[in-house]
Protein backbone atom coordinates (compact mmCIF):
# COMPACT_ATOMS: atom_id res chain seq x y z
CA UNK A 1 0.00 0.00 0.00
CA UNK A 2 2.88 2.38 0.70
CA UNK A 3 3.77 2.73 -2.98
CA UNK A 4 0.19 3.71 -3.76
CA UNK A 5 0.19 6.21 -0.90
CA UNK A 6 3.34 7.92 -2.13
CA UNK A 7 1.95 8.07 -5.66
CA UNK A 8 -0.98 10.17 -4.48
CA UNK A 9 0.87 12.14 -1.79
CA UNK A 10 0.82 15.40 -3.74
CA UNK A 11 -2.95 15.35 -4.36
CA UNK A 12 -5.25 17.37 -2.14
CA UNK A 13 -8.40 15.25 -2.33
CA UNK A 14 -9.04 11.87 -0.72
CA UNK A 15 -8.15 8.96 -3.01
CA UNK A 16 -9.93 5.62 -2.72
CA UNK A 17 -7.78 2.50 -2.73
CA UNK A 18 -8.53 -1.12 -1.95
CA UNK A 19 -8.07 -0.58 1.77
CA UNK A 20 -9.77 2.78 2.24
CA UNK A 21 -9.24 6.46 1.59
CA UNK A 22 -5.90 8.24 1.41
CA UNK A 23 -6.11 11.83 2.64
CA UNK A 24 -3.62 14.65 2.35
CA UNK A 25 -3.60 16.85 5.47
CA UNK A 26 -3.29 19.99 3.31
CA UNK A 27 -6.82 19.26 2.01
CA UNK A 28 -7.99 20.23 5.53
CA UNK A 29 -6.09 23.52 5.55
CA UNK A 30 -2.66 22.61 6.90
CA UNK A 31 0.07 24.75 5.32
CA UNK A 32 3.70 23.84 5.85
CA UNK A 33 6.35 26.40 6.77
CA UNK A 34 3.99 29.36 7.20
CA UNK A 35 4.54 29.76 10.97
CA UNK A 36 0.80 29.47 11.70
CA UNK A 37 -1.06 27.02 13.89
CA UNK A 38 -1.99 23.82 12.01
CA UNK A 39 -3.65 22.08 14.97
CA UNK A 40 -7.23 22.55 13.74
CA UNK A 41 -6.38 21.27 10.26
CA UNK A 42 -4.68 18.15 11.66
CA UNK A 43 -7.51 17.49 14.10
CA UNK A 44 -10.06 17.84 11.29
CA UNK A 45 -8.08 15.38 9.19
CA UNK A 46 -7.81 12.86 12.02
CA UNK A 47 -11.54 13.19 12.74
CA UNK A 48 -12.29 12.42 9.10
CA UNK A 49 -10.44 9.10 9.17
CA UNK A 50 -12.46 5.91 9.18
CA UNK A 51 -11.17 2.36 9.56
CA UNK A 52 -8.60 1.43 6.87
CA UNK A 53 -7.81 5.07 5.96
CA UNK A 54 -4.42 6.73 5.52
CA UNK A 55 -3.35 10.28 6.33
CA UNK A 56 -0.45 11.66 4.30
CA UNK A 57 1.65 14.56 5.61
CA UNK A 58 3.62 16.31 2.84
CA UNK A 59 7.13 17.66 3.31
CA UNK A 60 7.55 20.70 5.56
CA UNK A 61 7.17 21.97 9.11
CA UNK A 62 3.70 22.12 10.67
CA UNK A 63 3.12 24.11 13.85
CA UNK A 64 1.00 22.21 16.37
CA UNK A 65 -0.22 24.45 19.18
CA UNK A 66 -2.50 22.03 21.04
CA UNK A 67 -2.85 18.27 21.48
CA UNK A 68 -4.28 16.44 18.46
CA UNK A 69 -5.93 13.05 18.95
CA UNK A 70 -7.29 9.88 17.35
CA UNK A 71 -9.58 7.43 19.17
CA UNK A 72 -11.08 3.98 18.56
CA UNK A 73 -10.05 3.26 14.98
CA UNK A 74 -8.72 0.23 13.09
CA UNK A 75 -6.04 -0.08 10.42
CA UNK A 76 -5.00 3.59 10.31
CA UNK A 77 -1.75 4.78 8.71
CA UNK A 78 -0.14 8.18 9.32
CA UNK A 79 2.74 8.64 6.90
CA UNK A 80 5.08 11.50 6.15
CA UNK A 81 6.49 12.33 2.73
CA UNK A 82 9.94 13.89 2.52
CA UNK A 83 10.67 15.53 5.86
CA UNK A 84 7.24 16.01 7.38
CA UNK A 85 7.71 17.62 10.80
CA UNK A 86 5.13 18.22 13.53
CA UNK A 87 6.56 20.74 15.99
CA UNK A 88 5.08 22.03 19.24
CA UNK A 89 4.45 25.77 19.33
CA UNK A 90 6.21 27.75 22.05
CA UNK A 91 2.84 28.30 23.74
CA UNK A 92 1.64 24.70 23.27
CA UNK A 93 -1.56 23.83 25.15
CA UNK A 94 -1.77 20.28 26.51
CA UNK A 95 0.65 17.49 27.34
CA UNK A 96 1.06 15.22 24.31
CA UNK A 97 1.65 16.33 20.75
CA UNK A 98 -0.32 13.37 19.33
CA UNK A 99 -2.61 11.24 21.53
CA UNK A 100 -3.93 7.92 20.16
CA UNK A 101 -6.15 5.59 22.18
CA UNK A 102 -8.00 2.28 21.67
CA UNK A 103 -6.75 1.82 18.11
CA UNK A 104 -5.68 -1.44 16.45
CA UNK A 105 -3.44 -2.05 13.44
CA UNK A 106 -1.83 1.38 13.58
CA UNK A 107 1.12 2.47 11.44
CA UNK A 108 3.06 5.71 11.93
CA UNK A 109 6.10 6.19 9.73
CA UNK A 110 8.43 8.84 8.32
CA UNK A 111 7.24 11.65 10.60
CA UNK A 112 9.42 14.02 12.64
CA UNK A 113 8.05 14.93 16.09
CA UNK A 114 9.65 17.95 17.79
CA UNK A 115 9.10 19.20 21.33
CA UNK A 116 10.26 22.14 23.39
CA UNK A 117 12.89 20.85 25.84
CA UNK A 118 15.95 18.64 25.81
CA UNK A 119 14.85 16.13 28.44
CA UNK A 120 18.30 14.61 28.69
CA UNK A 121 19.67 17.79 30.25
CA UNK A 122 16.48 19.54 31.41
CA UNK A 123 13.68 17.19 32.41
CA UNK A 124 10.24 18.79 32.18
CA UNK A 125 7.72 16.20 33.35
CA UNK A 126 4.51 16.32 31.34
CA UNK A 127 6.11 17.73 28.17
CA UNK A 128 5.55 14.75 25.91
CA UNK A 129 5.38 13.63 22.29
CA UNK A 130 3.46 10.62 20.95
CA UNK A 131 1.16 8.66 23.27
CA UNK A 132 -0.28 5.27 22.38
CA UNK A 133 -2.85 4.20 24.98
CA UNK A 134 -4.20 0.64 24.72
CA UNK A 135 -3.29 0.15 21.09
CA UNK A 136 -2.79 -3.28 19.58
CA UNK A 137 -0.67 -4.33 16.62
CA UNK A 138 0.98 -0.92 16.32
CA UNK A 139 4.05 -0.11 14.23
CA UNK A 140 6.17 3.01 14.87
CA UNK A 141 8.74 2.86 12.10
CA UNK A 142 11.37 5.22 10.66
CA UNK A 143 10.32 8.33 12.60
CA UNK A 144 12.40 10.96 14.40
CA UNK A 145 11.74 12.43 17.84
CA UNK A 146 13.56 15.48 19.18
CA UNK A 147 13.50 17.52 22.40
CA UNK A 148 10.79 16.26 24.71
CA UNK A 149 11.20 17.10 28.39
CA UNK A 150 9.45 13.87 29.37
CA UNK A 151 8.53 10.94 27.10
CA UNK A 152 9.14 11.30 23.39
CA UNK A 153 7.11 8.10 22.98
CA UNK A 154 4.86 6.51 25.59
CA UNK A 155 3.29 3.14 24.76
CA UNK A 156 1.17 1.79 27.58
CA UNK A 157 -2.24 0.72 28.82
CA UNK A 158 -4.89 3.40 29.19
CA UNK A 159 -5.85 4.08 32.83
CA UNK A 160 -9.53 3.61 31.99
CA UNK A 161 -8.98 -0.11 31.26
CA UNK A 162 -9.38 -0.99 34.94
CA UNK A 163 -7.05 -2.02 37.73
CA UNK A 164 -4.22 -4.40 36.73
CA UNK A 165 -5.41 -4.50 33.11
CA UNK A 166 -3.01 -4.88 30.20
CA UNK A 167 -4.57 -3.34 27.09
CA UNK A 168 -1.45 -2.59 25.08
CA UNK A 169 0.13 -5.38 23.04
CA UNK A 170 1.88 -6.39 19.83
CA UNK A 171 4.00 -3.27 19.38
CA UNK A 172 6.94 -2.77 17.01
CA UNK A 173 9.20 0.27 17.43
CA UNK A 174 11.82 0.05 14.70
CA UNK A 175 14.41 2.22 12.95
CA UNK A 176 13.44 5.41 14.79
CA UNK A 177 15.73 8.11 16.14
CA UNK A 178 15.13 9.52 19.64
CA UNK A 179 17.29 12.47 20.61
CA UNK A 180 17.26 14.93 23.49
CA UNK A 181 14.38 13.42 25.47
CA UNK A 182 13.96 12.14 29.01
CA UNK A 183 12.68 8.72 27.98
CA UNK A 184 10.87 6.31 25.72
CA UNK A 185 8.63 4.39 28.07
CA UNK A 186 5.84 1.88 28.64
CA UNK A 187 4.82 3.06 32.08
CA UNK A 188 1.51 4.82 32.72
CA UNK A 189 2.04 8.44 33.73
CA UNK A 190 -1.32 8.88 35.48
CA UNK A 191 -0.95 8.84 39.24
CA UNK A 192 -2.58 6.11 41.35
CA UNK A 193 -3.12 3.75 38.41
CA UNK A 194 -1.92 0.14 38.42
CA UNK A 195 -2.37 -0.91 34.81
CA UNK A 196 0.31 -2.76 32.89
CA UNK A 197 2.76 -1.58 30.30
CA UNK A 198 2.78 -3.40 26.95
CA UNK A 199 2.82 -7.12 26.21
CA UNK A 200 4.79 -8.33 23.20
CA UNK A 201 6.80 -5.21 22.46
CA UNK A 202 9.82 -5.16 20.15
CA UNK A 203 12.37 -2.32 20.17
CA UNK A 204 14.60 -2.93 17.14
CA UNK A 205 17.36 -0.98 15.36
CA UNK A 206 16.60 2.39 16.94
CA UNK A 207 18.97 5.20 17.87
CA UNK A 208 18.71 6.51 21.42
CA UNK A 209 20.84 9.65 21.54
CA UNK A 210 20.56 11.55 24.83
CA UNK A 211 17.38 9.58 25.54
CA UNK A 212 16.82 6.52 27.76
CA UNK A 213 14.54 3.50 27.37
CA UNK A 214 12.26 2.54 30.25
CA UNK A 215 10.26 -0.69 30.02
CA UNK A 216 8.16 -0.45 33.15
CA UNK A 217 4.83 -1.73 34.40
CA UNK A 218 2.72 -1.77 37.55
CA UNK A 219 1.38 -5.27 36.98
CA UNK A 220 2.52 -8.39 35.14
CA UNK A 221 3.56 -7.99 31.50
CA UNK A 222 5.71 -10.22 29.32
CA UNK A 223 7.68 -10.65 26.13
CA UNK A 224 9.89 -7.70 25.30
CA UNK A 225 12.68 -7.72 22.73
CA UNK A 226 15.34 -5.01 22.66
CA UNK A 227 17.62 -5.86 19.76
CA UNK A 228 20.26 -4.09 17.66
CA UNK A 229 19.78 -0.62 19.16
CA UNK A 230 22.37 2.10 19.76
CA UNK A 231 22.30 3.99 23.07
CA UNK A 232 24.75 6.83 23.55
CA UNK A 233 25.41 10.09 25.41
CA UNK A 234 22.71 9.49 28.01
CA UNK A 235 22.53 11.44 31.26
CA UNK A 236 21.26 8.69 33.57
CA UNK A 237 20.53 5.00 33.11
CA UNK A 238 20.51 3.91 29.48
CA UNK A 239 17.86 1.24 30.04
CA UNK A 240 15.51 0.57 32.95
CA UNK A 241 13.47 -2.62 33.35
CA UNK A 242 10.73 -2.91 35.93
CA UNK A 243 8.27 -5.81 36.23
CA UNK A 244 8.86 -7.14 32.72
CA UNK A 245 9.16 -10.90 32.17
CA UNK A 246 10.65 -12.80 29.25
CA UNK A 247 12.93 -10.02 28.07
CA UNK A 248 15.58 -10.47 25.38
CA UNK A 249 18.20 -7.70 25.41
CA UNK A 250 20.60 -8.61 22.63
CA UNK A 251 23.15 -7.15 20.21
CA UNK A 252 22.83 -3.61 21.52
CA UNK A 253 25.59 -1.03 21.69
CA UNK A 254 25.71 1.24 24.76
CA UNK A 255 28.33 3.96 25.11
CA UNK A 256 28.92 7.20 27.03
CA UNK A 257 26.31 6.47 29.69
CA UNK A 258 26.32 8.73 32.77
CA UNK A 259 24.55 6.18 34.97
CA UNK A 260 23.73 2.47 34.87
CA UNK A 261 23.97 0.48 31.67
CA UNK A 262 20.90 -1.47 32.79
CA UNK A 263 18.96 -0.80 35.96
CA UNK A 264 16.55 -3.63 36.77
CA UNK A 265 14.34 -3.17 39.82
CA UNK A 266 10.81 -3.48 41.32
CA UNK A 267 8.36 -0.68 40.56
CA UNK A 268 7.73 1.18 43.80
CA UNK A 269 4.46 2.58 42.44
CA UNK A 270 2.79 -0.83 42.33
CA UNK A 271 0.46 -1.63 45.21
CA UNK A 272 1.23 -5.37 45.37
CA UNK A 273 3.92 -7.95 44.73
CA UNK A 274 4.28 -8.57 40.99
CA UNK A 275 5.74 -11.78 39.57
CA UNK A 276 8.50 -11.33 36.99
CA UNK A 277 11.63 -13.00 35.68
CA UNK A 278 13.18 -14.51 32.59
CA UNK A 279 15.78 -11.94 31.46
CA UNK A 280 18.37 -12.69 28.77
CA UNK A 281 21.12 -10.11 28.34
CA UNK A 282 23.36 -11.41 25.58
CA UNK A 283 25.96 -10.29 23.03
CA UNK A 284 25.94 -6.58 23.89
CA UNK A 285 28.76 -4.05 23.67
CA UNK A 286 29.10 -1.85 26.77
CA UNK A 287 31.62 0.98 26.88
CA UNK A 288 32.26 4.24 28.72
CA UNK A 289 29.63 4.15 31.44
CA UNK A 290 29.51 5.41 35.01
CA UNK A 291 28.10 2.13 36.34
CA UNK A 292 27.32 -1.36 35.07
CA UNK A 293 24.30 -3.68 35.34
CA UNK A 294 22.27 -3.52 38.55
CA UNK A 295 19.68 -6.19 39.36
CA UNK A 296 17.41 -5.70 42.37
CA UNK A 297 15.05 -8.56 43.11
CA UNK A 298 12.94 -7.14 45.95
CA UNK A 299 12.28 -3.91 47.79
CA UNK A 300 11.72 -3.73 51.53
CA UNK A 301 7.99 -3.10 51.09
CA UNK A 302 7.31 -6.33 49.16
CA UNK A 303 6.15 -9.63 50.66
CA UNK A 304 8.55 -12.02 48.91
CA UNK A 305 7.66 -15.73 48.88
CA UNK A 306 10.12 -17.05 46.27
CA UNK A 307 13.15 -15.87 44.29
CA UNK A 308 13.08 -14.11 40.93
CA UNK A 309 14.02 -16.83 38.44
CA UNK A 310 15.91 -17.29 35.19
CA UNK A 311 18.47 -14.56 34.62
CA UNK A 312 21.11 -14.97 31.91
CA UNK A 313 23.96 -12.53 31.23
CA UNK A 314 26.23 -14.00 28.56
CA UNK A 315 28.73 -13.11 25.85
CA UNK A 316 28.77 -9.40 26.61
CA UNK A 317 31.80 -7.11 26.40
CA UNK A 318 32.29 -4.57 29.18
CA UNK A 319 34.76 -1.81 28.40
CA UNK A 320 35.43 1.36 30.41
CA UNK A 321 33.32 1.71 33.58
CA UNK A 322 34.38 4.67 35.70
CA UNK A 323 32.27 4.32 38.90
CA UNK A 324 32.43 8.07 39.38
CA UNK A 325 31.05 9.04 42.76
CA UNK A 326 30.66 5.39 43.88
CA UNK A 327 32.57 4.92 47.15
CA UNK A 328 31.27 1.52 48.32
CA UNK A 329 33.50 -1.22 46.84
CA UNK A 330 30.61 -3.69 46.50
CA UNK A 331 28.95 -1.25 44.11
CA UNK A 332 32.07 -0.85 41.99
CA UNK A 333 31.30 -3.92 39.88
CA UNK A 334 30.24 -4.50 36.31
CA UNK A 335 27.34 -6.70 37.46
CA UNK A 336 25.77 -6.72 40.90
CA UNK A 337 22.64 -8.14 42.51
CA UNK A 338 20.86 -6.72 45.53
CA UNK A 339 17.78 -7.59 47.54
CA UNK A 340 15.95 -5.94 50.41
CA UNK A 341 14.32 -9.21 51.48
CA UNK A 342 15.89 -11.27 54.28
CA UNK A 343 15.44 -14.61 52.47
CA UNK A 344 14.87 -14.22 48.76
CA UNK A 345 16.71 -12.78 45.80
CA UNK A 346 17.41 -14.54 42.45
CA UNK A 347 17.50 -18.18 41.37
CA UNK A 348 18.75 -19.98 38.26
CA UNK A 349 21.26 -17.31 37.29
CA UNK A 350 23.82 -17.85 34.52
CA UNK A 351 26.68 -15.38 34.01
CA UNK A 352 28.89 -16.80 31.30
CA UNK A 353 31.52 -15.89 28.74
CA UNK A 354 31.59 -12.16 29.34
CA UNK A 355 34.72 -10.05 28.96
CA UNK A 356 35.67 -7.10 31.14
CA UNK A 357 38.68 -4.93 31.94
CA UNK A 358 40.94 -6.01 34.77
CA UNK A 359 40.90 -2.57 36.42
CA UNK A 360 37.57 -3.19 38.15
CA UNK A 361 35.69 -6.03 39.86
CA UNK A 362 33.36 -7.96 37.61
CA UNK A 363 30.74 -9.38 40.03
CA UNK A 364 29.09 -8.78 43.36
CA UNK A 365 26.39 -11.35 44.17
CA UNK A 366 24.21 -10.91 47.25
CA UNK A 367 24.05 -13.76 49.77
CA UNK A 368 20.46 -14.78 48.92
CA UNK A 369 21.12 -15.70 45.29
CA UNK A 370 20.83 -19.47 44.76
CA UNK A 371 21.49 -21.84 41.88
CA UNK A 372 24.02 -19.63 40.12
CA UNK A 373 26.37 -20.67 37.31
CA UNK A 374 29.40 -18.42 36.75
CA UNK A 375 31.93 -19.56 34.18
CA UNK A 376 34.03 -18.48 31.21
CA UNK A 377 34.20 -14.80 32.13
CA UNK A 378 37.53 -13.28 31.17
CA UNK A 379 39.32 -10.12 32.21
CA UNK A 380 41.03 -8.10 29.50
CA UNK A 381 44.21 -6.19 30.38
CA UNK A 382 43.62 -2.45 30.19
CA UNK A 383 46.27 -2.04 27.51
CA UNK A 384 44.50 -4.62 25.36
CA UNK A 385 41.09 -2.96 25.65
CA UNK A 386 39.55 -0.83 22.97
CA UNK A 387 39.35 2.70 24.33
Amino acid sequence: MKGLILLFASLSLPIMNAQGNVYDVTYFGAIADDGKDDSLAFQSALAELNDDDTLMIPNGLYDICRTISLFSKRNISIIGAGKAELAKCDDFVGEYLLYIKHTTDLMISDVVFTGLNNGNSNQVWGEQGLYLASTKNSMIVNNEFYHFGDAALRITTSPDEGKYAVGSEDIIVMKNKFQGCAQVTTTQATKNTFVGGSNDISIIENQFVECSLKLSSRTEVSNAKVINNDFNNINGSAVELSYYSDVLFENNNLSNIDGFLLNIYPNSRSDRKVSWGGLRINNNQFSYSQQGIRLQSYSDWEQATSPIENISISNNEFQVITFDGVSNPQYQTAIRTITKDERWSFSNVAIKNNSYRDEYTFLFIDKNVIDIDIEGNNSIPVEASID
